[in-house]
């Protein structure tokens, strides 16, 4: 399969809505993140299947601290099975990922420390509300549970989140999921769909942690079919 990769970047600054300028939004988005090397994550001469078909053969990408970076293609170009390679789950037939110039697979350990990974589900249990979902998840994963209802009211869910998820909308499960964006200190966030089923407050929302971060010194790399704060931001584009 024949493809293309292009990068551009929108030069306007992404200005954080006044609605989450607060105190309580500051507090959420640790500011230890800064890294001392000046590229965070490679990836080298990836070459990625699916079945017969080649999805991407020789691909390259680093990404810097501080950046956004927008993976951008129609339905079925690999967005999704890049990411799962990007973030280890997943092996490319050739090539390799970096996390600060070494490889992955060589310290595998470390690079979960610093990788925040949310794909395009939720991984709630319907049955559990979501704060019962968020301290399983974040124990499981050795993370700190202490901040978990506030990280929840932040997202808006102050009224809902002992409530069972099955009775929550798609778009409160989608906060909920992402809420961890919110008591989060790895400095590298990966997401895949971050936006879907959000309404215009919740992609507002969404944006301006994905600033703040940014401003914080860490790097967020994500998918997504619509523009999401995208003023400043670096597109990579699958064709």
């Amino acid at each position: 399969m024949a493809w293309q990769c292009s990068s551009r970047r929108h030069g306007q600054r992404l200005r954080r809505p006044a609605c989450l300028a607060g105190p309580s939004f500051g507090r959420a988005v640790h500011r230890d993140v800064l890294m001392s090397s000046p590229v965070m994550l490679t990836a080298e001469g990836l070459v990625i299947t699916r079945g017969d078909r080649v999805l991407l053969r020789g691909f390259d990408l680093s990404v810097d601290p501080g950046e956004r970076v927008h993976l951008k293609g129609p339905n079925g170009v690999g967005k999704s099975t890049l990411i799962k390679v990007l973030c280890g789950l997943r092996r490319a037939e050739e090539g390799r990922v970096c996390w600060h110039g070494t490889d992955i697979r060589h310290d595998p350990d470390s690079y979960e420390r610093s990788l925040l990974y949310i794909g395009h589900e939720n991984a709630l249990n319907p049955d559990l509300s979501a704060v019962e979902n968020l301290h399983s998840l974040q124990a499981i994963l050795g993370c700190e549970t202490e901040g978990v209802e506030r990280a929840l009211q932040d997202a808006g869910l102050k009224g809902r989140m002992h409530l069972p998820c099955r009775k929550l909308s798609a778009g409160q499960r989608r906060r909920a999921a992402l809420s961890r964006l919110l008591s989060s200190r790895h400095p590298l966030w990966i997401l895949d769909e971050p936006a879907a089923a959000l309404d215009a407050a919740g992609r507002a929302w969404l944006e301006a942690m994905m600033l703040a971060h940014g401003e914080a010194g860490g790097a967020v790399l994500f998918s997504a079919h619509e523009p999401l704060a995208e003023a400043g931001c670096r597109v990579v584009e699958l064709t």
